[in-house]
């Protein structure tokens, strides 16, 4: 049966948009099929799903929407038309979850053992296409976790969750860290830290990291900040080789740990 939502419940979802409102209420949305089915097989609770007759019957698939009821109170279909009022993309998907958030604790994440641990933090990353495709690229090379700080793009915005693909669901990543404690509490757990820098720092074929890296990437326009980057213990600068003024930051961090993360020969 196709159920219609009440102004106010249109609204209250909306609502979620904006960080205020994500904040307070701990809540944040996931739309699409790929994301769906990954926060299906996490252990985020998904606290409502939205999905329209539609897309049951084309992108939806029966299995999905089960396992989405054996999770979740409240599945409810609805029209496209309400899908249109509710999704935050210009051409709904047909399916939407509100989950709620789950940020990881970054002292928890320092108090996890291991000789080969890889952490990245972001010192002000600002841009959310690029804090999800970092975390979708961390997930990709095994990357234990990521920390964001203070000043980098929030976690649960739209645009992050999406361009994360799913990463946020499978590797933890603490939000709204104070790098300036953090960096040296991981140093004093026995961390290296790495910070990236557009030039003057070591050639990142040259660095091979042994034991525990953090490896630091800053913001778009001006990089790691000074305060962070007085901690490093190694600078590691991508040699350029042609005429572009700078690298996106999303990039430099799969270069940086297709060299850092590479299996042992």
């Amino acid at each position: 049966m196709t159920v219609s939502l009440p102004k106010n419940r249109v609204k209250t979802i909306r609502s979620l948009a904006q960080k205020k409102e994500r904040d307070e209420t701990g809540l944040f949305i996931v739309e699409g099929v790929r994301l769906m089915r990954e926060a299906a097989a996490s252990d985020f609770e998904i606290v409502e799903v939205f999905y329209t007759a539609e897309a049951a019957g084309e992108s939806v698939e029966p299995e999905l929407l089960e396992t989405l009821r054996r999770r979740c109170a409240i599945v409810e279909r609805i029209s496209a038309r309400e899908m249109a009022r509710i999704a935050g993309t210009v051409h709904a998907s047909g399916i939407l979850a509100i989950v709620r958030q789950r940020p990881a604790e970054a002292g928890r994440i320092l108090e996890s053992r291991g000789s080969g641990r890889c952490l990245v933090a972001l010192d002000g990353v600002a841009d959310p296409g690029n804090v999800g495709t970092i975390i979708r690229t961390c997930d990709w090379f095994g990357v234990d976790a990521v920390i964001a700080g203070q000043t980098s793009a929030d976690l649960y915005n739209p645009k992050v969750v999406r361009a994360t693909m799913g990463g946020m669901f499978h590797l933890p990543v603490a939000t709204d860290v104070d790098l300036a404690a953090f960096v040296p509490a991981a140093r004093e757990q026995g961390y290296t830290v790495y910070v990236t820098e557009l030039t003057g720092g070591k050639p990142v074929g040259t660095v091979h990291p042994e034991g525990r890296s953090l490896v630091v990437f800053g913001n778009e326009a001006w990089g790691v900040s000074g305060k962070i980057g007085a901690m490093a213990d190694v600078r590691v600068t991508i040699p350029r080789m042609g005429a572009a003024e700078s690298l996106n930051v999303a990039v430099a961090c799969g270069v940086v740990l297709s060299h850092f993360q590479s299996p042992s020969e």
